[in-house]
């Protein structure tokens, strides 16, 4: 995607984009890039923006446009390349990564519905995740929890 492509693509989340929905901005910005993928708006191996780059020009922070290209990642449409980019590469996963990815969804809602009934929002529920990670990987390297 040249750097008009990557503008003409933020230009269009600017104005998908509704920082009043109940859906978390990351999952518009997926939702977003996901529909131009199978529309033909965005092709195969075209790159993505930068995370700095698109989150500048939404208006929202790095980890909402982080957290968008994690989850479509995840989801095999996208794949980044350390020091390159982030490039659409829609890789259609089998049954059985669909599968584990239904049971992730369901507890994923399962969480969200449990968080909320304790008066948290899904922010306030993905920040917390964010902390446990960060948590664990500090661990990992030999850092202590406390």
């Amino acid at each position: 995607m040249t750097d008009t492509g990557e503008s003409t693509l933020a230009a269009r989340l600017a104005e998908a984009l509704d920082p009043g929905a109940e859906q978390p901005l990351s999952n518009q910005i997926a939702d977003r890039i996901w529909l131009d993928v199978i529309g033909g708006t965005i092709e195969t191996g075209e790159r993505l923006p930068t995370v700095r780059q698109l989150a500048v020009h939404l208006g929202v922070t790095p980890k909402v446009v982080e957290r968008a290209y994690e989850q479509l990642e995840r989801l095999g449409i996208v794949s980044t390349r350390p020091g390159q980019g982030t490039f659409v590469r829609l890789n259609v996963p089998d049954n059985e990564v669909r599968e584990r990815r239904r049971e992730l969804e369901q507890c994923s809602l399962d969480a969200v519905a449990h968080a909320e009934s304790l008066g948290f929002s899904i922010e306030e529920l993905l920040d917390a995740l964010d902390d446990i990670r960060t948590a664990r990987r500090n661990h990992g390297r030999g850092g202590r929890e406390q």
